[in-house]
């Protein structure tokens, strides 16, 4: 009899939700998503792709069944793919064994050329039920599902991605045809179900944990609504589901018949990896969180992959080591002091470079890919927070499409304004009072507004920024234009230290 728990002692990490075994009648799947590029640990000492490539290979090690998944992103948040495009995060896939991956919006980010490019000759079984790529370069790298068995038992395993309007630049996915998510998934594990005789029927998917948005539902919603999905493998959201953690979002969903199917997701960044245990007598479904931490490095001595790796973390060690400024506290990467700098500096770089008389800035939290941390602050921190190809850009808003812009951003949690404005909202979403330089808000006014130019298209669902009259754009990229601004800073020996009033507050 092989245990799970066995190895994680001997590596010390005694996780409580392992006390039982994991025998041979059992399918492990070892789960990632949103790694963004997180080669290396991060900045707060977690993660690392040798860490996690320990624990795959411990557990495979010790386990007879073991499915190794990806449910997207695997690009876009370090200076990986800033400078190397994918080179080194898609070879990971098939060095790290994953059976198994979907895409995620951001596998886009350099265009569908370049990604069909990156991963035609990628051995990882791709998947995407919903996605018609037959008019891409893509064609033939997709399957909508495939079907493995294990203890005499079938599992139907198929990939679930999310609409990409308001996600990607329609430019970067062209020839790409969406169809309904949801309909898709149930259509096909209904498929597998009655036609494939499958057992069992696993989605794995990019579509986000819980949405209210019914044109874009996210992974609750599609279970709600399915009889056949056993258990969902999830991404986009960085959502972490703990079920050892009481404060966690439920793991547990009740669908249409309301029998409670597994959703899991494991954060951004690859901190922890998903071990999901599947009992094939019962097919009875178990879920915990093994983290990605310094508890591995014994373990994760890999002399050909970190030869692999070498020449490419060279350039990218150089960038982070090479301080440019100082920051007075540290601030994640989403919290409202983030917010607020980022769109407080971009009111001032387009104001000083283009010299208009700009009423506001809006940004996007998403935008912002690292935290700023307290004390030194280097070229290649802020050239990963902004690893974007984007731009600065002045637009004409409506008061009327402005107030729609902040029902949107509401309805999020809130997002990144710049401090002429003030917004309070309810909970779901609505608008209670809009200012702008401490007047409300006039529905027939006209704003100028200083923003990206992905917002501008409509990105992030701001639909009702999308112009195609662009007043001033900005000739260098914004993460470019930050590293300028910061840089100026440190020459000056002025710290950064952003506001950390809330512009845009729910009231209920």
């Amino acid at each position: 009899m092989k245990k799970i728990n066995k190895y994680l002692v001997a590596f010390g990490l005694l996780l409580a939700a392992y006390a039982g075994s994991v025998e041979a009648e059992d399918l492990v799947i070892l789960t990632t998503n949103d790694t963004h590029s997180h080669i290396d640990p991060d900045f707060d000492g977690k993660g690392g792709v040798l860490r996690r490539k320990a624990i795959i290979d411990s557990i495979r090690g010790a386990e007879e069944n073991v499915l190794l998944v990806d449910a997207g992103d695997v690009v876009q948040g370090t200076l990986y793919f800033s400078l190397y495009g994918g080179a080194v995060e898609y070879p990971m896939l098939d060095s790290l064994g994953y059976d198994i991956s979907v895409l995620g919006n951001h596998e886009f980010d350099n265009g569908i050329d370049s990604l069909a490019y990156r991963q035609r000759s990628l051995k990882v079984a791709r998947l995407s039920a919903n996605y018609g790529l037959a008019s891409t370069k893509l064609e033939g790298c997709y399957l909508p599902y495939v079907i493995k068995e294990y203890g005499g038992k079938r599992f139907g395993i198929m990939g679930i991605n999310l609409d990409p309007v308001g996600m990607i630049d329609m430019a970067n996915c062209k020839g790409l045809v969406y169809n309904n998510s949801q309909q898709v998934a149930n259509e096909t594990a209904r498929y597998l179900k009655q036609n494939e005789k499958v057992d069992f029927v696993i989605m794995v998917s990019h579509v986000g944990y819980d949405s209210n948005n019914p044109d874009s539902p996210g992974d609750v919603q599609i279970v709600k609504s399915s009889r056949d999905i056993d258990l969902v493998i999830g991404g986009h959201s960085h959502t972490l589901i703990d079920p050892a953690n009481p404060s966690s979002v439920p793991w547990l969903v009740p669908n249409a018949t309301g029998r409670n199917v597994a959703v899991t997701q494991t954060g951004f960044g690859g901190k922890h990896v998903g071990c999901i245990k599947i009992d094939l007598d019962s097919l009875t479904v178990d879920y915990n969180l093994i983290p990605v931490d310094k508890h591995w490095d014994a373990k994760a001595n890999y002399p050909a992959l970190e030869a692999f790796l070498a020449p490419y973390q060279e350039p990218v060690h150089r960038l982070l080591n090479n301080t440019i400024a100082q920051s007075a506290q540290y601030c994640e990467s989403s919290s409202t002091e983030m917010q607020n700098w980022v769109a407080d500096i971009a009111y001032e770089m387009v104001t000083s470079q283009s010299g208009l008389n700009v009423d506001l800035a809006i940004m996007n939290k998403g935008g912002i890919r690292q935290p700023m941390p307290t004390g030194n602050v280097s070229e290649g921190l802020i050239r990963s927070m902004f690893p974007f190809n984007n731009k600065l850009v002045v637009i004409d808003v409506s008061g009327e499409n402005l107030l729609k812009a902040f029902e949107v951003m509401a309805s999020r949690g809130g997002d990144a304004v710049s401090n002429s404005v003030k917004v309070l909202y309810k909970k779901d979403g609505s608008i209670e009072v809009a200012t702008v330089r401490g007047i409300v808000v006039n529905r027939a006014k006209m704003y100028r507004v200083a923003t990206l130019d992905y917002l501008a298209h409509g990105g992030d669902h701001l639909n009702s920024l999308e112009s195609k009259d662009f007043i001033y754009v900005d000739d260098m990229k914004f993460g470019d234009r930050v590293f300028d601004y910061v840089k100026k800073l440190g020459i000056n020996d002025v710290v950064i230290q952003p506001s950390s009033r809330p512009r845009m507050q729910c009231i209920n």
